[in-house]
């Protein structure tokens, strides 16, 4: 072997160090060496070529030669590599290498070179706009040579005379049609001309198409459509709407709206055998569509909704029967062609029970059934059937018959047929006395405790002084309220949290409905007190055919934790109420002080999308988030998780303060929001924080990622978060680092606050008490107005689009009807509120309808939201292709939750 010196000393000979060549040309270079004989072997590789680290082996576009002269001393070692039409991609460095006795020998590094016509990086892309909002397009290109120059054409006409360096991003005010843009870019050694992109207006969508029936019951109708052309939006919401072929009453057109896709909907709580005209329109973020046709479906049978009246059993001696008698129910509650009755009975004695049914055909109203047994009693109850199923069946009637002797039957709805003994009639006698002397009793004890509970001891007969002086307080029956309560079967420790705010259900009147779901509803209330006036309350409701005891028992929960909550930015509990449903089931019901002004997303909505959009001012904006951040400090204080904050659960007060509401309740009422995921319980997935997307783990740092998502909310006026993205795709997206984008029009230092609220690292995200200093902070650091701007917050109910004509019917006519403050009543006046608005020209002009109520001439007065008209010039006025009394509200509740009647 030689010495390592003699390896280490050998080199490549000099060659080219920089190749300069166009593309698409042949390039080729050479590499040689000598290397003593002593130094090579037979086997030995030859010289080998490398580019980036990695060996380039012969292949289609490079081709290679290698000769070999040697000498006494030394072979002279020379290869020739060739690339075969250079492309961009061939760019690079290359070196050559050769394996000397296990030591490796490497070149100087050889530079090449490509150059050729531009090559873009970006062309222009397609766009889908709004009319006469700007929008940037970019072009970007390289070379070598450098430099690139742009210049940019609409419609093949060329815009820019002055060439853009490369890249190069041009910005369109706006525009009224489409228009096809592309770009060209420019080097030394020529042109490339770029893709066209097309830039598409956002419009109305077209009416759907080819709506059809999918499956009846007698409840509901399924329906499916095809949309119409999207006009280059895509569709948020549709509009199902529904009304009866004979109209019932005066309420008979029915607005439904549910997201979208898929295209489909279940139209509930109609009436079986009955005909409804059925129609559809969609809505994306410019508007509402044309109604499709309507099409005419009708409901299938359905079972009887009452028992049939007047039962009564009477014996037969003679025959040593059983004679049932009853009535046939009403028409409107059979609810289909009358099949027959369903007669269940049972006898009971010491011996144990028998049960036993029985058949009836439809014209019959009599049926006599064998004694099965004596000393024994039977008790009957009847139900009549259709086709659709069978009915409820009737309260029990009893008859005791007895080894030999009297008979005795119970009482029911008509005296029971037969031979009346003197010894029942006599019996009756005492029992009747014996009750009415009980009730009398009963009576007397309950006039003298509430002389008691009202004026404590001042009639008192007893004149000596007494020791201790008392006052008795107010009381009730707390046995009954456990029996109430122990009838819901929930958990005694959430009925003991219960006890103190049960209110009595004569004491609650119901009034319209305000919101209702496929799980429950919301409805105006009027709560009497026994001091003071009643007040004004919203009721919840659910509809526990749909629930199970888990979900009735979180549904009190919630109630239960409100009790305990008393902050001006958090809902307060007023009580729970307990009524008995059609079934006899136990329904609970939720009371909560009435917020005039509903949702705090769609009032945000309305100030957008209402037919006569006004502006809120940014100062109002930052305000709605400093009262929710200041709400979840005191929950997030109290070691309290919200797991649902959003601006449909926050409530907007009298004087316009936000306050946190809806501790789970609200993913039950609107579920649209809300997305399954295997089985995992619904989540609404568009407000989940990552971490509690990926372990299902929630902490208070989750209600702050929900928190940001609602401010988000709050500065889009109202906007769906993520537009585009899946509820099923939205894991992956937060994965990957994608976060909401920056509203239009967001200050630098707003959205900041936001993106600290999406971190990956919950650890890292801030505290609800930082964030509110933080909000308090930008808000005072708001320029002032010059102005006070007046708005008139005591509309949105007495909009006619709002409640008037929403086809809900009205309960319990008590409530006072015309409540709600005129125009110019005292009512009107405390309505009103002072709103700071930025000065300048640039939003002066998004102001409407002023008009002078006698203040200084520099005070314009604006209602806010809903508005009748708009006056001329307004930016924010939306064409709609509805008649206002139809238009369904682009972007309410159904803009991203399903809402079904």
């Amino acid at each position: 072997q030689p010495p390592d010196g003699s390896v280490g000393q050998l080199r490549f000979n000099p060659t080219v160090r920089h190749v300069v060549i166009n593309e698409h040309k042949d390039v080729t270079f050479n590499c040689s060496i000598k290397v003593p004989q002593e130094l090579l072997r037979p086997d030995a590789p030859g010289i080998s070529l490398w580019k980036d680290g990695r060996e380039l082996h012969v292949l289609d576009r490079i081709a290679s030669s290698h000769f070999e002269i040697p000498d006494e001393e030394e072979v002279a070692m020379t290869s020739t590599f060739s690339i075969l039409g250079a492309q961009r991609s061939d760019n690079g460095s290359y070196v050559c290498k050769l394996n000397v006795s296990g030591v490796e020998v490497v070149s100087d590094p050889i530079l090449v070179q490509l150059e050729g016509l531009p090559h873009f990086i970006r062309q222009p892309e397609q766009l889908n706009v709004t009319r006469n909002s700007p929008f940037n397009l970019t072009c970007q290109a390289v070379g070598p040579p450098e430099p690139v120059e742009i210049y940019w054409f609409r419609n093949n006409i060329q815009l820019n005379q002055k060439p853009h360096i490369s890249p190069s991003v041009l910005t369109v005010p706006g525009l009224n049609e489409p228009a096809l843009f592309s770009c060209e870019a420019h080097n030394s050694k020529g042109l490339t001309a770029s893709s066209p992109g097309q830039v598409n207006i956002k419009g109305i969508p077209s009416a759907p198409v080819s709506v059809q029936v999918l499956n009846r019951t007698a409840h509901g109708i399924g329906i499916s459509w095809v949309p119409g052309f999207d006009a280059f939006s895509a569709l948020n919401s549709c509009s199902v709407q529904v009304k009866e072929v004979v109209p019932r009453g005066n309420v008979s057109l029915r607005p439904l709206h549910t997201s979208v896709p898929p295209h489909v909907f279940h139209i509930q709580q109609l009436e079986p055998m009955e005909e409804y005209n059925i129609r559809v329109s969609c809505g994306n973020e410019v508007g509402w569509s044309a109604f499709s046709p309507w099409i005419t479906a009708s409901t299938t049978e359905g079972a009887p909704t009452a028992p049939p009246p007047n039962v009564s059993v009477s014996f037969n001696e003679s025959s040593s029967s059983l004679e049932i008698r009853w009535a046939k129910p009403s028409l409107e509650r059979i609810h289909g062609e009358l099949q027959g009755y369903h007669i269940w009975y049972r006898w009971h004695n010491s011996e144990g029970m028998q049960n036993v049914s029985a058949e009836a055909w439809q014209n019959g109203s009599v049926a006599v059934l064998p004694v099965l047994a004596t000393n024994a009693t039977c008790s009957v109850r009847v139900a009549a059937v259709t086709k659709g199923g069978v009915g409820p069946f009737s309260v029990p009637v009893e008859i005791f018959i007895p080894a030999g002797g009297l008979i005795t039957s119970a009482p029911s709805s008509t005296p029971a047929s037969g031979n009346a003994d003197s010894f029942v009639i006599a019996l009756g006698f005492i029992c009747g006395t014996i009750a009415v002397g009980v009730i009398l009793c009963l009576t007397v004890l309950i006039q003298k405790r509430c002389v008691e509970t009202k004026y404590g001891n001042a009639f008192s007969r007893n004149d000596s002084e007494l020791a201790v002086n008392y006052t008795a307080k107010k009381s009730y029956c707390r046995r009954a309220v456990e029996l109430t309560l122990g009838s819901l079967g929930v958990s005694r420790e959430l009925q003991q949290k219960l006890q103190d705010v049960v209110v009595d259900r004569n004491a609650l009147s119901l009034g319209k409905v305000l919101g209702e779901g496929e799980f429950g509803s919301v409805m105006e209330g009027r709560l009497s007190q026994p001091e003071g006036a009643p007040q004004k309350v919203a009721v919840k409701t659910m509809k526990l055919d749909n629930f199970s005891q888990r979900e009735i028992e979180e549904f009190l929960s919630e109630a239960a934790c409100m009790k305990d909550f008393d902050h001006p930015n958090v809902i307060k509990l007023l009580g729970v109420c307990i009524e008995l449903s059609s079934l006899q089931v136990p329904k609970p019901m939720v009371i909560l002080p009435f917020m005039k002004y509903g949702d705090l997303h769609s009032f945000l909505l309305r100030s957008r999308l209402e037919m006569a959009p006004q502006f809120v001012p940014l100062q109002t904006l930052v305000k709605f988030m400093v009262d929710i951040a200041l709400g979840m400090e005191y929950l997030s204080s109290r070691n309290f998780l919200h797991r649902d904050l959003a601006a449909r659960n926050c409530m907007l007060r009298d004087d316009m303060t936000v306050c946190v509401a809806d501790f789970g309740l609200s993913k039950k009422i609107y579920s649209g929001d809300y997305y399954r995921q295997g089985r995992i319980a619904k989540m609404p997935v568009k407000w989940i924080a990552l971490e509690s997307l990926a372990d299902r783990v929630y902490t208070t740092k989750s209600d702050v990622w929900a928190f940001g998502v609602t401010m988000w909310e709050i500065a889009t006026r109202g906007m769906t978060p993520y537009p585009g993205v899946q509820n099923h795709e939205i894991y992956e997206y937060l994965f990957h680092g994608q976060r909401l984008k920056k509203p239009e029009d967001c200050l630098d230092e707003l959205y900041e606050i936001m993106s600290e609220c999406w971190r990956a690292d919950p650890a890292t995200r801030p505290t609800f008490s930082q964030l509110k200093v933080q909000l308090e902070k930008l808000l005072e650091n708001l320029p002032s107005a010059k102005d006070a701007i007046y708005i008139n917050t005591g509309l949105p109910e007495q909009s006619p689009d709002s409640t008037q004509d929403s086809g809900f019917p009205q309960a319990d006519s008590d409530l006072d009807a015309g409540e709600g403050s005129e125009p110019g009543s005292p009512g009107a006046e405390a309505a009103l509120v002072a709103v700071d608005v930025h000065p300048g020209e640039p939003w002066s002009t998004r102001y409407v309808g002023e008009e002078r109520l006698g203040g200084p001439a520099e005070e314009p007065y604006v209602p806010l939201l809903p508005c009748r008209g708009l006056e001329p010039g307004s930016p924010w006025s939306q064409a709609g292709t509805l008649p206002a009394s139809e238009r369904p509200r682009a972007g309410s509740r159904g803009e991203d939750s399903e809402v079904p009647l």
